[in-house]
């Protein structure tokens, strides 16, 4: 009688525990199923430090997520605990201060540490001194090629991009380019980051047209229609830089021996794009400038941000638990193949020595833990989209050498500054 006592009392305050679980739905929108997967793999450990609540997630892939965030913001509807906020979206959230009035500051999960973080991955997510996102990936850029055309042709990897254009030259007359140019003015902006020019300054100024980032950003773009003219550049417009079959045709046909793109790119277009090439790739540092730059170039990222709710301290410890702190950041390299933005982590033999098989067993890790400490710092601003957008439709001009470099960039400024004086 006394056990069966002793089991109904154990069981009755089993039934309570599970009874006194707190219940919480953590919700978030992103446009990668990548960052959901990541997540997904490690809901076992976060769960294990919460054994007091019951979680259940509501991960959405939602394109464009932070304009759907700003659709659903404006009729007033439910929001996401977590928004996955691409760094060209950014932006959106400066205007009318609407960053700081509906998300969470996120200074204080990297204040212990913060100099151990690379400064450029926290700039694009800042507004008034405070940081709004927890980036996803360094972003670094390398040059992924074709081994064996460089071979078949007798020529080097270029090590700067004036070696890249004199190549080019070369190869160019046989048909075979060497990289991508396209109408995007990110695209663009990654080349002037990298040469040391800018387009905002830290307090949100606009400076593209000043005497020193005139003079650079001339400089980027007459290197670039150079290289469009002699075939160095393969020019693919649009979304068919992204999704269309002009580059995987042109890589299998060997018209095309590579590109220079962020680390990223890797897992969400290249491989899955010529699945039928693993093997016959490499990677190599990126072309540097001859007059002086950063080690790399960076394109993309995506912040996780975390709105005002009634999870927001949850969903605060959730982001922080997953992205950041060396494990996380191993971790995330590991599964998903995004390299740390935390310097002390990059040369953790766990990324060091990972094989890829898709890069003929190449170390990655080797290569982009070389380039950890030099990406750019650049700045955000509420006319950014304006100057972007300015740029990519010009850009088209600039390749076919309608525009002159001087014309193009004196073109982009005006759009631009037009756009801020008149508020748009």
């Amino acid at each position: 009688m006394k056990k069966l006592l002793y089991f109904a009392v154990i069981a009755l305050l089993g039934s309570f525990m599970v009874q006194a679980q707190e219940e919480v739905t953590l919700s978030a929108w992103t446009h990668d199923n990548l960052y959901i997967d990541f997540f997904n793999s490690r809901l076992t450990e976060w769960e294990a430090m919460h054994p007091d609540i019951k979680f259940t997630y509501d991960f959405q892939i939602i394109p464009n997520a932070w304009d759907r965030y700003l659709e659903a913001l404006a009729a007033g509807e439910t929001l996401p605990d977590l928004l996955g906020l691409e760094q060209g979206g950014f932006p959106k959230f400066m205007k009318d201060g609407i960053i700081e009035k509906y998300f969470v500051p996120l200074d204080d999960l990297v204040a212990a540490d913060r100099s151990d973080y690379a400064e450029g991955r926290m700039s694009i997510y800042s507004y008034n001194g405070k940081l709004y996102g927890l980036e996803s990936s360094l972003t670094a850029s390398v040059y992924y090629y074709q081994p064996k055309i460089f071979e078949d042709n007798g020529v080097e990897v270029p090590k700067t991009w004036e070696e890249m254009v004199a190549t080019g030259e070369e190869l160019g007359k046989k048909g075979i380019a060497l990289n991508v140019a396209t109408n995007s003015g990110n695209w663009f902006q990654m080349w002037l980051d990298q040469r040391g020019g800018a387009v905002f300054d830290k307090d949100g100024n606009f400076v593209f047209g000043d005497e020193t980032n005139r003079a650079l950003a001339i400089e980027v773009a007459t290197l670039i229609q150079k290289g469009v003219k002699n075939g160095t550049f393969l020019v693919v417009l649009g979304d068919d830089h992204w999704g269309g079959v002009t580059i995987p045709t042109a890589y299998r046909e060997g018209r095309l021996a590579g590109q220079v793109m962020p680390d990223w790119w890797s897992s969400c277009c290249l491989m899955p794009g010529v699945e039928d090439m693993a093997g016959q790739w490499k990677v190599a540092l990126p072309p540097v400038w001859s007059g002086g730059g950063a080690k790399t170039l960076v394109w993309g990222g995506t912040g996780w941000a975390v709105s005002q709710g009634d999870h927001a301290d949850l969903a605060k410890e959730f982001i922080g638990f997953m992205y950041l702190g060396h494990e996380s950041q191993v971790q995330k390299f590991e599964k998903i193949n995004m390299f740390p933005w935390m310097l002390s982590a990059y040369d953790d033999p766990r990324i060091t020595s990972l094989e890829d098989p898709f890069y003929g067993g190449q170390k990655l890790g080797e290569i982009y833990a070389q380039l950890a400490d030099g990406v750019p710092v650049w700045y955000q601003s509420p006319f950014r989209s304006n100057w972007s957008t300015a740029a990519g439709d010009n850009l088209p001009l600039l390749f076919d050498g309608s525009m002159t470099p001087e014309a193009f960039v004196d073109e982009v400024t005006k759009v631009t500054q037009d756009a801020i004086d008149f508020g748009f």
